[in-house]
């Protein structure tokens, strides 16, 4: 169970994120919903331990205990459009960077079965810089489901997305109810609809 509790967010004057309160049970997709700037986006961060809430506190609870912060992170798997993707490194190269960071499997095979999940192993070779727009938000779903995080949060994960690969999202969201839970930050109907939960944000809350 992902519990959230009188989360608050301040940046100087601004107040983005006010008393938010939720609870998200394994199996369930929940969508972020809101305006640009209500707060989307602060929530995945928080939530994965990449900036820390004001007030409140969120933490991850099962039956090995509850896990907050940065051991939250570590069950997390993030997909945004700010997310680093070394664009020196290829396809491949940037999910063995990955894998070492997680003491995870490296073997080549491996690698490159995962980058087949998203359609990607015909670019394995290919610099992350020079893919497309749409090929990188796969890059960029395919590390974040590496090490089948518990939690996945996907930030507007459709934005650059063929049909394709709105397939692939849809699919990949099928499964994380296998794993844990996922958090999509949207406002395309057609991602909300692919959710069971729904949280609202709004500025201020």
């Amino acid at each position: 169970m992902l519990h959230a509790e009188k989360i608050g967010k301040r940046f100087g004057a601004r107040i983005v994120l006010r008393g938010l309160s939720f609870e998200i049970a394994p199996g369930s997709i929940a969508a972020i919903v809101g305006a640009n700037g209500a707060g989307k986006s602060t929530l995945l961060k928080i939530i994965c331990g990449l900036t820390a809430p004001s007030v409140g506190n969120v933490a991850w609870r099962d039956d090995k205990g509850e896990f907050a912060g940065r051991d939250l992170g570590r069950n997390c798997g993030l997909a945004a459009p700010d997310a680093p993707l070394p664009r020196e490194l290829t396809a491949l190269e940037n999910l063995e960077f990955l894998a070492r960071l997680r003491g995870l499997p490296c073997e080549r095979e491996t690698l490159l079965a995962h980058l087949d999940r998203w359609h990607l192993r015909a670019r394995a070779n290919d610099f992350a810089g020079d893919l497309s727009s749409g090929l990188r938000a796969r890059l960029g779903l395919a590390a974040a489901t590496l090490h089948s995080p518990q939690i996945l949060l996907l930030d507007e994960p459709g934005a650059n997305l063929d049909s394709d690969g709105r397939a692939l999202l849809q699919n990949a969201l099928q499964a994380q109810r296998e794993i844990g839970i996922a958090l999509v930050a949207t406002n395309d109907a057609r991602e909300a609809d692919l959710c069971d939960a729904r949280i609202e944000v709004t500025a201020g809350n």
